[in-house]
């Protein structure tokens, strides 16, 4: 289950807020681990890769300047991906299909068709779609035809796009993604490797790098878990302050996990894992950000799960994936429960400190491996 609601609002001198966060249930490891969940169901193998290399002369717009794949040498066909719910997505068993959450940036020079000159193409891959804008034409891009997660610089098929012995330079950073429809079945299942691709005209000029670890296998088991903590955080009326890193409210919530199997029993970690959809404040994973910035927000989980999430400090609840185990389950037990708490901190950024109405958002995914 996926729960999306923002909504924290600042008055003058007055700061009036709460922020809300979506919950999801999956998993982490080597082996990753599933359940009988639905939608997005684990997330991980964070990479952030740039190459950079020449062109082969009289390449074509048709070949890819960036591109995902099981293969480092073709774009994948679009017919290899099926609709997983509501996903597209490279199924890798019954009910269960991986898909990439991406973005990336390219720099090349266009030659033809005029004006040439230097261009960027800034574009996602995967999640939420597939598509781009080069700049400064403001050309729109998306996947090549009959092909998936391939991002040609231009929808015109062009000879001699590129100048004539320039070079590109690509890069991609985001995380894997699987999501399941509720037909999944229990068993072990192999996850092919994945490649980040430029290619061009000849194969020696193309360019290529592994994103997904070899050896990667998927376990789906009966495990499910379920989780209660308010998703709606209400900070209530707290005054205003431009000090930096001034603490201007803190919540603490209870956060219950339940978790049952009722066949093949395993054993596992129980994670929480959280994603900061708002972003972070000034790139530090343990700040979500005010939309608007000039504000922040910190967590921190009870028993030493995380450190302290004191405004000032840069030791609580990271929110760029990082697993914390809550607890474990055995595979002599059919379900566990298991209690903590969980500390929201209202922190001022200073004197850009908005008034008004502002938003910030993460999502909360409850894992197991």
């Amino acid at each position: 289950m996926k729960i999306l609601c923002n909504k924290l609002s600042i008055h003058t001198k007055i700061l009036n807020s709460f922020f809300c966060f979506g919950l999801i249930t999956s998993s982490q490891a080597e082996t990753i681990t599933i359940g009988r969940g639905t939608g997005v169901v684990w997330e991980g193998f964070y990479f952030n890769e740039t190459m950079s290399g020449p062109w082969a002369t009289q390449t074509m717009t048709t070949n890819a300047i960036m591109s995902i794949s099981t293969s480092s040498v073709y774009c994948i066909s679009s017919s290899a991906l099926v609709n997983i719910a509501g996903y597209l997505a490279f199924p890798i068993a019954q009910g269960v299909g991986l898909i990439p959450r991406v973005s990336g940036n390219a720099s090349f020079f266009q030659n033809f068709p005029p004006p040439s000159g230097p261009r960027n193409l800034s574009a996602t891959i995967g999640i939420p779609e597939t598509a781009g804008t080069v700049s400064p034409t403001n050309t729109q891009v998306q996947s090549s035809p009959n092909t998936a997660w391939c991002l040609p610089p231009s929808m015109n098929g062009d000879h001699q796009f590129y100048g004539f012995g320039s070079s590109r330079t690509v890069n991609l950073s985001g995380r894997w993604v699987l999501v399941a429809d509720g037909t999944q079945r229990t068993g072990n299942y192999n996850i092919p490797p994945m490649y980040f691709a430029s290619h061009s005209g000849y194969p020696a000029y193309s360019l290529s790098t592994r994103i997904l670890p070899s050896n990667i296998s998927l376990r789906v088991s009966t495990l499910n878990c379920t989780v209660n903590t308010p998703v709606n955080i209400n900070f209530g009326t707290v005054s205003r302050s431009v000090l930096p890193s001034q603490e201007l409210a803190i919540v603490t919530n209870p956060i219950n996990v339940n978790c049952n199997q009722n066949s093949d029993l395993i054993s596992a970690d129980i994670n929480v894992q959280f994603r900061a959809t708002s972003g972070l404040y000034n790139a530090n994973p343990s700040q979500l950000s005010l939309k608007q910035g000039g504000g922040y927000i910190t967590g921190e989980i009870s028993s030493s799960i995380t450190g302290s999430g004191d405004c000032a400090l840069s030791q609580g609840l990271r929110l760029d994936n990082t697993p914390y185990k809550l607890g474990e389950i055995s595979n002599t037990e059919t379900s566990v429960v298991i209690n903590k708490q969980i500390t929201w901190r209202l922190c001022s950024g200073g004197d850009s400190l908005p008034t008004g109405p502002v938003d910030a958002s993460t999502e909360m995914l409850i894992t197991f491996n």
